[in-house]
């Protein structure tokens, strides 16, 4: 009699707690045509710089890499997608770390941590560079 109390009873709790809608069935909403529109819903609260790549630093390359990204009703960086990247696979590996790290909070208006889809660019620049023109170009440094 008490396995069958106890059985009932997590039932009910684990069909109660399904029930309840949770933050992140808000579907997130595709901001990526204006990134300014972000700050709307979350302001960067941590932000990561990434480590600058030795070789990179040595070569004297600059260059940037642009992510597409959810930030959801936590603040944090979920699936950063590279989708450019300049020069290929330099800053890649760092820049991701480092966007990994970030923490946004969200916005006054934002009372329900609406998730966002965006892109975001982290810039490599070293001084004198050897490829200044070609980062430019590539990245509007």
């Amino acid at each position: 009699m008490n396995k069958l109390l106890l059985i009932i009873f997590g039932a009910l709790l684990v069909s109660a707690c399904t029930s309840v809608p949770s933050k992140s069935a808000l579907t997130p909403l595709d901001l990526t045509a204006d990134k300014d529109a972000v700050d709307d819903y979350w302001l960067a609260y941590r932000k990561v710089t990434p480590v600058y790549p030795a070789l990179a630093k040595q070569q004297k390359l600059s260059g940037c890499v642009e992510f597409s990204l959810l930030i959801d009703a936590n603040g944090r960086a979920v699936a950063p997608t590279i989708i450019k990247s300049f020069p290929v696979g330099v800053f890649d590996e760092q820049a991701t770390i480092a966007i990994e790290k970030w923490v946004w909070v969200p916005t006054q208006t934002n009372t329900e941590r609406q998730p966002v889809m965006t892109t975001f660019q982290h810039d490599f620049v070293v001084r004198q560079s050897s490829n200044s023109k070609a980062a430019y170009d590539a990245c509007k440094i």
